[in-house]
């Protein structure tokens, strides 16, 4: 069996509806690392925090990751979320101008011995598309999510909810944020998508999965989901990350 590669590519844009940017992306095929925040807070306070989110949880994984032990890659991964809120709150406290600020994210590690690692806190997702499936591996930390666990809503009804904008876990809320962490193996074909919310309620599944699958080049694939969201309506900022994996030597 050869090893395990892959080819990237992320794009994120302002909308149609919003004045400023929020959202920010990281993404490194050499380091396996990628990351989607979504920030929150007026005054721009969203784009540092979430800017604060996609930096430093990066740089605390890069490197050392693709040799530990799981184990050890997901503490590696709590303590970044930790450290990442811990910064977000300190530069709120001494900028009046950020007091409030937050941020979604969603992190995905790929290892070339053929595991994944996501972590995961807020509203942004990923995704996973393999044999013509696209499946949803993180689960929304939000209000409407937790009505639909509970049986209250349906699914359908929470796609257009007027508090689906709720969201009950972020980075910059509490000094000990715990994400949700999620592992698997990858295969040859497999496509991760990572998506802030601005993609996600302007395009279904079924659409992203026909771009996905349609566009083999992720900068071309990127640029395809972002420009149909903006004409879906583009009622948010809108960011996209694709990861393609292959196997050689």
């Amino acid at each position: 069996m050869g090893r395990f590669w892959w080819k990237c590519a992320a794009l994120t844009d302002v909308g149609r509806v919003r004045r400023s940017n929020e959202d920010s992306v990281y993404c490194s095929a050499e380091s396996g690392v990628f990351v989607v925040a979504d920030g929150m807070g007026g005054h721009a306070a969203g784009e540092v925090a979430s800017a604060i989110a996609s930096e430093w949880i990066a740089e605390r994984l890069c490197g050392a990751c693709m040799t530990m032990e799981l184990e050890q890659v997901e503490d590696r991964f709590r303590t970044a979320f930790v450290e990442a809120g811990r910064e977000i709150l300190r530069q709120a406290a001494e900028n009046a101008t950020r007091l409030g600020m937050g941020t979604t994210a969603t992190v995905l590690l790929l290892r070339q011995d053929g595991q994944y690692i996501m972590g995961h806190i807020g509203d942004s997702r990923g995704y996973r598309v393999r044999d013509g499936v696209l499946s949803q591996i993180t689960r929304d930390h939000s209000w409407v999510q937790e009505q639909v666990d509970r049986g209250m809503i349906t699914p359908e009804q929470a796609k257009n909810h007027p508090q689906s904008n709720i969201i009950t876990r972020a980075l910059g809320t509490e000094a000990y944020p715990t994400p949700d962490l999620y592992d698997g193996t990858i295969e040859s074909g497999d496509i991760f998508l990572l998506a802030s919310d601005g993609l996600t309620d302007m395009l279904s599944d079924e659409h992203m999965l026909k771009i996905l699958e349609a566009e083999e080049d992720p900068e071309r694939c990127v640029a395809r989901l972002v420009k149909e969201a903006n004409l879906a309506g583009g009622l948010d900022n809108v960011s996209a990350l694709v990861a393609r994996i292959g196997e050689g030597s």
